[in-house]
């Protein structure tokens, strides 16, 4: 099984009299195990397929999830059960000493067990084995991979390393095919560790076939200081001119890389090699893509591990400890579409939508599960923020004025109710006069000094209004303080006051969808036409249905527009509201 080598695939051929020999048990397994490899890495790929996730269980200890997964030879991986490992038990660790960061791999492996004697062989073969277990290796590495063949097995194209330290590495990848016209994008792989500084960088160069103002591509990113992450990929939108069928470089003249982390500054010029041919349409590219499509492509990577876990360490006294575990880091893994579509194998596509609800109905969720396709939705149902609703009353006080001088005098009201019961209440008050401008009684709110002025020919009173509320009473008192002298015997007040409530029910009925018609009764003639309108209260929806319940009744559009059939009788005209097919409303149509 350790033998890749995919062609020629030659199998036995049986006849009467064969020998069989090792050999040719050794032909038998070597053709159905190398054509289950071929075909596991061209139509499923290589990759976790399930499970395989890893955690820390403690500051020194790994959990290693049971699963499976296939390398980039196409064999199969398998941990029949969860795994737990110091670090210090794992292979490799001896080579961390010191290291920020890891990672955890995984290998195929196989060994011999179950020694026989070979009775019969030669001198020296005595001792044989009589199976071959396939197995896994699990090692600890700090090694970086091989960026450029990594991303290349996992279908990136022009893949180019433009900065590598202990800190921080960027990786571009551009597709080597786009279409006039259309979007694609750049991406940029960043790897760092937990003591990196917030990453900014900035790559800058000639470009001639991508739409911007002075003919450059700038590729500019700056991470939040908020960003957990170690290894993550960043996408740049871009778009394509209206070219096509010609081959350019993505930098033909090089280009600038400026890095920031922290206080250290790094700019340096590289040379890019990323050619991209522009196609007319998708056809094209398809086409395109077919033509350049050969068996190397899509077998890359024969030597590259499963990077199962990236961990972040700290060293101590007491030895080597695991800070943060990175799960998946370089996303390894079998993909629906590398599966061939098949139902269940690989990625499951997600969406979600959110609906907002009433602040007094409970969350929900609803989900819609499409096989053919794939795709998992889920709707979540979210109230809204509590909403208050209010109760109002309105009324007047009539406040007698005191005689004899009124300048600076207060007056006051019995106490009364305001009507709206115990509880907290918020009261806001006017003083009703005469306009002598406008001949109209007006109400004066607020400062009647902002009304004092030449121009204006009203005189209202100046006064000030207050109001005590007692809570417990559902009353109040309402004063005056009179600065000025004010005509007349008595002053009216208006008082407006209104409590916050959370009356569901009362709520509840006020939203009730309801449905009303008009004309509720009319008479028509034989053939006659009747336009019917319909209000819909308690919904946005204002839209109805409209039926007639008599199959002989004549006909109705979903404008409203009645047509009297052509027998007389008694008709009755129908609408149910879109938003509830349970309410209606009813006209009758007497037709003579």
């Amino acid at each position: 099984m350790n033998n890749a080598n995919y062609s020629p695939f030659e199998r036995n051929r049986y006849f009467y009299g064969k020998l069989l020999t090792v050999r040719d048990f050794e032909t038998e397994q070597r053709y159905y195990n190398g054509k289950r490899s071929l075909l596991n890495r061209l139509i499923t790929g290589a990759g976790v397929v399930c499970g395989l996730g890893v955690t820390a269980s403690d500051e020194s200890t790994l959990m290693i999830g049971s699963g499976m997964a296939l390398d980039y030879k196409g064999r199969e991986i398998v941990l029949p059960e969860t795994l737990f490992r110091k670090l210090q038990m794992l292979e490799g660790q001896e080579t961390l000493k010191g290291r920020q960061d890891a990672y955890l791999c995984l290998r195929y492996a196989e060994e011999d067990v179950e020694p026989v004697n070979a009775t019969g062989a030669q001198t020296g073969d005595q001792r044989q084995f009589d199976l071959t277990r396939e197995g896994y290796r699990l090692y600890l590495t700090g090694e970086a991979p091989a960026y450029r063949e990594l991303l290349e097995a996992a279908g990136r194209e022009n893949v180019s390393v433009l900065y590598q330290s202990d800190e921080l590495t960027l990786v571009l990848s551009v597709p080597s095919s786009v279409c006039a016209g259309e979007e694609f994008q750049a991406q940029v792989l960043v790897v760092k560790n937990e003591k990196t500084p917030p990453v900014q960088f900035v790559l800058e160069g000639e470009n001639a076939f991508v739409e911007s103002d002075n003919g450059r591509v700038r590729l500019q990113y700056r991470e939040s200081r908020e960003e957990k992450r170690y290894v993550y990929t960043v996408d740049f939108p871009l778009r394509c001119k209206s070219l096509s069928d010609v081959e350019n470089q993505f930098f033909p003249e090089g280009c600038e890389l400026n890095v920031e982390l922290g206080s250290h500054h790094y700019k340096n010029y590289l040379t890019v090699d990323a050619g991209v041919y522009l196609c007319r349409n998708q056809t094209d590219r398809q086409a395109l893509r077919r033509r350049t499509d050969n068996l190397d492509r899509h077998t890359l990577g024969e030597d590259i591990p499963l990077y199962l876990a990236k961990l972040e360490l700290l060293w101590s006294a007491g030895g080597m400890f695991v800070s943060s575990v990175t799960n998946l880091p370089f996303q390894q893994t079998v993909s629906r579409e590398s599966a061939g579509g098949g139902q269940g194998a690989g990625d499951l596509e997600v969406t979600t939508s959110v609906r907002s609800l009433e602040y007094w109905q409970k969350p929900d969720v609803k989900a819609v599960y499409q096989p053919s396709a794939g795709a998992l939705h889920f709707d979540f149902g979210i109230p809204s923020p509590e909403q208050y609703d209010y109760a109002v009353a309105h009324g007047t006080v009539d406040i007698a004025l005191p005689g004899g001088i009124r300048v600076n005098s207060r007056v006051y009201s019995e106490e009364i109710a305001h009507g709206l019961g115990s509880g907290a209440v918020d009261v806001r008050l006017s003083v009703e006069f005469v306009d002598n401008e406008k001949q109209e009684t007006a109400l004066l709110c607020g400062s009647s000094e902002v009304f004092k002025s030449r121009a204006l020919k009203m005189a209202p009173p100046w006064v000030e209004t207050a109001a005590v509320v007692y809570p417990e009473r559902g009353t109040m008192r309402i004063g005056l303080w009179l600065h000025d002298t004010v005509d007349g015997n008595l002053l009216r007040v208006h008082y407006f006051a209104q409590k916050p409530e959370r009356d569901t029910s009362r709520i509840l009925a006020q939203r009730r969808v309801s449905v009303s018609v008009t004309p509720e009764f009319s008479r028509l003639e034989c053939r006659g036409k009747l336009q019917f309108q319909a209000d819909v209260v308690g919904s946005e929806d204002k839209s109805v249905v409209w039926s007639i319940k008599e199959s002989n009744g004549g006909e109705i559009d979903h404008n409203g527009l009645y047509q009297a059939p052509e027998t007389p009788g008694t008709y009755e005209i129908v609408a149910t509201a879109r938003t509830d097919d349970t309410v209606t409303a009813s006209a009758f149509v007497i037709v003579e």
